[in-house]
């Protein structure tokens, strides 16, 4: 299923060349630092295309996510390494040559407030586990877009760990312990706002009944916790952004098998508000 959206993951390993602090949270940092050198390298029509477009047919659904596997480090000494993943989805092979070029020029951009010196180590494609830069050496064969293919798994009981802020809003307010519902509907609306602007697939589901199932399904477990997020932004007053979110894990169980291939194009898609800075990024397990 969702097999008209192509995506492709290229995974990132920088190392830091000295020593310094840079923020707990590194998603908005890194994106952050990717379209300041996206921004340098290319003109405002190509940049918008690839960054910043909040003129798609489906609104300002952005093309791409973030995710960074190091959390909750904030002293990093010269040697340690910093592993993120850079989603996009649409794109052809111009576009990740683009990309990748991008990546690779971050090494002359300080990161964080103090400016701390990273350099790229390798570009690798994790589905595949195969290099797409070392060393100066491009393999570009090993970073093609694939169909995003997500089948159907035989389940009653899914558990979802959200590895990174969650931040679901029903009339502007955050959603503190979101229903399987309010998932299943943020999730729907993600792909078909991505199809129609990357893809121009419309999807052809009805929402009314699908979210009437999902409301069958009950809630097991949860373990949420309230945080108040900030990032810089250039922007706001005080150059600061705050923005209430929630953190941790939720068990459901029920008829749970229909709705495996959304939950799984959620891994890749993420779900909520701040994608592109790493929100919404989940695990699940199902029994």
């Amino acid at each position: 299923m969702f097999e008209h959206m192509n995506s492709i993951t290229l995974q990132a390993t920088f190392v830091a060349k000295e020593s310094g602090n840079l923020p707990p949270y590194l998603g908005s940092t890194i994106r952050g630092i990717f379209g300041h050198t996206l921004h340098r390298m290319v003109d405002l029509q190509t940049y918008k295309k690839y960054f910043s477009d909040t003129k798609t047919s489906a609104g300002s659904v952005k093309p791409f996510v973030i995710y960074v596997s190091t959390q909750d480090k904030t002293s990093w000494h010269k040697g340690d390494q910093c592993v993120f993943d850079l989603t996009y989805f649409g794109i052809n092979v111009d576009g990740i040559s683009l990309i990748i070029h991008a990546i690779q020029q971050m090494n002359y951009t300080g990161w964080g407030a103090q400016r701390i010196s990273f350099e790229l180590l390798k570009i690798t494609n994790p589905v595949t586990q195969k290099l797409v830069w070392r060393e100066n050496q491009l393999w570009l064969k090993n970073a093609r877009p694939q169909p995003l293919i997500c089948n159907q798994v035989d389940t009653s009981f899914v558990y979802m760990d959200f590895v990174t802020p969650l931040r679901l809003e029903k009339s502007h307010e955050l959603i503190e312990e979101p229903s399987f519902a309010d998932i299943i509907r943020a999730l729907a609306r993600r792909m078909s706002l991505i199809s129609q602007a990357y893809t121009k697939h419309q999807m052809e589901w009805n929402l009314e009944t699908m979210l009437a199932e999902a409301e069958k399904v009950q809630m097991v477990d949860y373990n949420w916790q309230r945080d108040k997020f900030r990032r810089y932004s250039m922007n706001q007053k005080d150059n600061e952004l705050r923005m209430d979110n929630i953190i941790g894990s939720v068990s459901f169980k029920g008829e749970i098998t229909p709705f495996t291939p959304l939950l799984e194009a959620g891994k890749c898609l993420h779900i909520g508000r701040d994608s592109t800075h790493g929100f919404g990024y989940y695990t699940v397990d199902y029994s």
